[in-house]
């Protein structure tokens, strides 16, 4: 794989600042699976705080799905919300769980040309979801299986931004993955995204000693 996908690419925080601070206007992805204990929830919610006040000039960008998602974003909010980026697969998706002065954007919003972008770079990073995607471009109206597109494509949106509608790309991917299987699913293929749009992930195998610096 990639060596864009590497757990441990920082040592520690200082490194992942002296990166982003390449990049004027620099955007971190904070997410990861739903499967997420009480127990294991903690650390999210402690380093989305670390990063959100170490890091004072990143937006931090999630899905806001139930699990390592909403434990990182409530890190971040404590912090600061209007630094916060929700990209929904639509505009009514988990809206009790965003803070009220963070920025949101459901997958309506996307401009014609912007939408076909988007679908075009999901099923090239994950082959298996063609016809799902090709479902949602042609059903007339919503079908589970348009619905489940959407997820995909709103994960594949975060790592692309858009810049008609002054959304930046992703800058650097964060991760809490299923160990056993850290591809699987919408946090694999965000995974995916990121590496065919060359953003660097780091899961847990990384960011797990930043919380002891």
């Amino acid at each position: 794989m990639s060596n864009l996908y590497d757990a441990r690419r920082w040592k520690s925080l200082g490194e992942l600042r002296a990166f982003l601070e390449t990049t004027s206007n620099p955007v971190v992805l904070l997410e990861g699976t739903r499967q997420l204990s009480a127990s294991e929830s903690g650390p999210l919610v402690t380093l989305g705080r670390k990063l959100a006040t170490e890091l004072p000039t990143v937006t931090f960008r999630t899905g806001n799905a139930s699990g390592s998602d909403s434990a990182f974003a409530e890190g971040v909010a404590a912090v600061d919300a209007r630094r916060l980026q929700f990209l929904l697969p639509n505009d009514r998706m988990g809206r009790g769980r965003i803070p009220s002065l963070s920025y949101t954007m459901g997958l309506e919003s996307l401009p014609q040309n912007a939408a076909g972008r988007v679908a075009e770079a999901t099923m090239q990073a994950t082959p298996d979801n063609r016809r799902l995607v090709e479902h949602y471009q042609q059903a007339e109206k919503p079908t589970r299986s348009s619905q489940k597109a959407t997820y995909l494509l709103r994960d594949t949106l975060k790592v692309m931004g858009c810049a008609e509608t002054g959304l930046a790309p992703a800058t650097v991917g964060i991760f809490y993955v299923n160990q056993m299987d850290p591809m699987s699913g919408g946090t694999g293929h965000t995974i995916r995204v990121c590496i065919q749009y060359s953003v660097p992930v780091v899961t847990q195998m990384g960011w797990w000693r930043w919380l002891s610096a």
